[in-house]
């Protein structure tokens, strides 16, 4: 859950009190309706760290879903043919095209959600 502080304007993975200011300052859950009015404020932006989030598992998926994708298609195809340079090919080729086109398509998805978000007046935040 993102938390922000309003003192050092700074967005938070969690936790209840900000690590970079002095003294005991709280911090705000970013997806309480009480607290949106305190988003524009921010110098940092809190929707690239969803869309990003969304991206990188939608990637992951890709990348996890393909090795056995390609391994079932591989032992199905060799067990009607035996043609084992024939199915590797297939399999291993499966594995890329799927790991690739969802990285590809987590990409495009990234940069779809980032054209409303403005990003000259923002400072990129490196925590």
């Amino acid at each position: 859950m993102v938390k922000f502080c309003l003192e050092c304007k700074n967005a938070f993975w969690g936790g209840q009190y900000c690590p970079k200011c002095p003294g005991e300052i709280e911090l705000l859950d970013a997806a309480l309706p009480e607290n949106k009015k305190y988003l524009p404020e921010l110098n940092v932006d809190v929707r690239p760290k969803y869309y990003a989030r969304s991206s990188m598992l939608l990637s992951c998926f890709g990348f996890i879903m393909s090795l056995p994708l390609g391994a079932f298609i591989f032992l199905r195809g060799l067990s009607s043919s035996g043609n084992v340079a024939l199915w590797g090919s297939v399999g291993i080729g499966t594995i890329i095209g799927v790991s690739w086109g969802c990285w590809y398509l987590a990409h495009k998805l990234f940069d779809k959600q980032m054209e409303d978000v403005e990003v000259e007046d923002k400072e990129p935040q490196l925590d």
